[in-house]
Formats: structure tokens, sequence, C-alpha cells
């Protein structure tokens, strides 16, 4: 298995020796602005960008979706989104970049702590979405708020509702021993 304390990564996500800690990114600001004005780009990878032209497509004629739809109030589909994640969605996936990214109680916690229709959505499809997402880059956690994690990886996945089609960036904890967990899904950017 995979230990990433022995293959430490540097704020490009290329491996390194440990020494240093990527740039944070800011409370309340877009990535978007965040990429635009990171006059360092330690952000951002090296080379070009490879996004995969997978796109993780959400089936809406499931049953968990009709759930969503017949829920009466927002803690009714809140509860539903959690429930699907920790019951069918726990466990631990690769992504393209060989980071094994767990789903696990802090990350469906975190997602539907609020009533955000297209991210309750999209939870069945996490587990897909880690397994295309491309690592955008990775920043230190002393600004954020959940002293669990050490750093926070960002990978961009496109995703389509329908006809519809969406990128969003999964922020993935890293714990200091390591182990990497989905965090949350922010932004939504419609394509």
């Amino acid at each position: 298995m995979f230990d990433e304390n022995k293959h430490p990564r540097a704020d490009d996500g290329k491996f390194t020796d440990g020494s240093g800690m990527g740039k944070s990114f800011r409370q309340n600001t877009s990535y978007s602005e965040i990429i635009a004005n990171d006059k360092n780009k330690k952000m951002m990878p090296d080379k070009k960008s490879t996004l995969t032209k997978q796109v993780v497509k959400v089936d809406l004629n499931t049953q968990v979706q009709k759930q969503l739809d017949a829920a009466q109030t927002p803690k009714e589909r809140q509860n539903i989104a959690y429930r699907y994640i920790m019951d069918n969605l726990r466990g631990r996936y690769t992504a393209p970049d060989g980071r094994t990214v767990a789903i696990e109680k802090v990350g469906a916690d975190k997602i539907t702590h609020r009533d955000i229709r297209i991210k309750l959505r999209v939870c069945p499809a996490l587990a897909d979405m880690i397994k295309v997402g491309e690592l955008e880059g990775i920043s230190s956690a002393t600004d954020k708020r959940n002293p669990k994690f050490v750093k926070f990886a960002y990978y961009r996945v496109p995703f389509q509702f329908g006809n519809e089609k969406y990128t969003g960036l999964l922020n993935v904890g890293i714990r200091a021993d390591g182990s990497s967990t989905l965090y949350d899904l922010n932004p939504f950017e419609k394509i």
C-alpha cells in the first residue's frame, strides 16, 4: 500500500523530501481569484493543465435522487445525502495522481452541512469524482478552521446533470500522518 509519509509532495503535487508547505488559500475568495492573484503561482502545477476529458455524469433517475426531489425540508435533503454517503460511499479511492482519498464522516458532515442543492445532488457521484479529478494544487492548512489537517489538496473535476455541465473543486484534507480524506466540494462553475 502506498505510504504518503514516505513520499511527501511539494506544492505542485510532485514528490519531494517533505521540507516545505504550500501557499495558503485565503477564505472567502473564489478559487479563480486566488489563482489570478497569486503572483508566485505556487498553487499551480508546473506543466500545462491536462484536465481529463472524463466527465462524471450524475444519474438523476436513481432512488436517492428521487428521495432528494421528494424531500419536504432542507434538513430532510441534508439527511438523505448524508446517509447515502455514509451507507454507500465510505471507503478509499485512488485519484489519478496516485493519492488515496478516503470518504469518511468528516467529509459527509461538511458536504451536507448546508442545503446547497447542487452539492447534495452530486453526492452519489463523489467516488467517481475522486477517480477523475485533476490535482490543481496543495496549500497549507494554517488558515483553515479544521485543525485535523495540515494541508489541503485541490482536485478540479468536471461533472454533468442532464445537459448542464459544471466543474467543481474537491477539497481533500491531508493529516499529519499523510492520510487523505475528502473534506468538501467547492466552488461550482457552470461550463
